[in-house]
């Protein structure tokens, strides 16, 4: 793994565990890794306005659109965003 901060990359490195999902920090990382995917998917409007919506529970994230274009767009905006 490495990790992008400022632009910038750090030294691979390798992890043999994760963060279990019963440790304080889980929630905090979930946390910030959802308002990111809300805040780059432009997510505003409400149930009968959007042209996409998330859902997420536990560890999964599941985002959804009313068109194949709109699912294409906001794969590549998550994805440039790595």
């Amino acid at each position: 793994m490495k990790v992008k901060l400022n632009n910038s990359y750090s030294e691979w490195f390798e992890t043999k565990t994760g963060v279990r999902q019963e440790d304080p920090l889980y929630a905090l990382l979930y946390s910030v890794v959802l308002d990111s995917v809300i805040t780059n998917l432009e997510v505003r409007g409400n149930i009968t306005t959007r042209l996409k919506q998330i859902c997420a529970y536990a560890d999964d994230i599941v985002i959804t659109g009313r068109t194949k274009q709109i699912l294409i767009d906001s794969f590549c905006k998550l994805n440039m965003r790595r």
